[in-house]
């Protein structure tokens, strides 16, 4: 009895020093803080949206047009998912002599200078209370893009999601349809 005590004396003194150490558990995961979806609207662009959540950006920048003409571009937008999401409205205005042939030609030249270098996926007419628009999709190696667009008079408005191909937005639809012009 000594003898298959002290054979087993090591293996007693391993299990009690183990179970006298109180065992920790690992710490949880970090897990990002949940996004709210917040209403957002902007008087000077005359539009409401309820944004998934995250933090509004806001910036503009000089866009040229056909010739000498330009226009500014009203951008506002949030980022989700470590940037590999964004939600975005823009704006802009066009001049009085440009974009004249028509709602659907305007758009249609819009969604055209989107998509180059990318691959179409879809494209409809829609519209926004009798607002003329275009919904479309397309994507490259990295990015998918999800796009709605409206001619109202000379202003026009593009919401647009960008997604990592690895990373979905999971709000499109949400977003897509909360866009109000006021």
């Amino acid at each position: 009895m000594r003898k298959l005590t002290m054979l087993l004396l090591p293996s007693l003194l391993l299990f009690a020093a183990t179970a006298a150490v109180p065992q920790v558990p690992p710490p949880p995961a970090q897990t990002p803080a949940p996004t709210q979806p917040f209403p957002y609207n902007s008087t000077d662009g005359r539009f409401g949206v309820t944004f998934p959540g995250g933090t509004v950006k806001q910036d503009t920048e000089q866009v040229s047009l056909q010739g000498s003409d330009s226009s500014t571009l009203y951008e506002f937008w949030v980022e989700l998912d470590g940037g590999n999401v964004s939600y975005m409205v823009m704006y802009n205005d066009y001049p009085s002599n440009y974009a004249n042939d028509g709602a659907a030609n305007v758009l249609g030249r819009t969604r055209d200078g989107a998509v180059k270098g990318k691959t179409l996926t879809s494209d409809v007419a829609i519209d926004l209370n009798g607002v003329p628009g275009r919904a479309f999709t397309c994507h490259d190696d990295k990015w998918n893009y999800s796009v709605h667009q409206f001619l109202n008079g000379k202003r026009l408005y593009q919401l647009i999601v960008v997604s990592n191909t690895d990373h979905p937005a999971t709000a499109t639809d949400e977003f897509m349809n909360s866009f109000r012009i006021m």
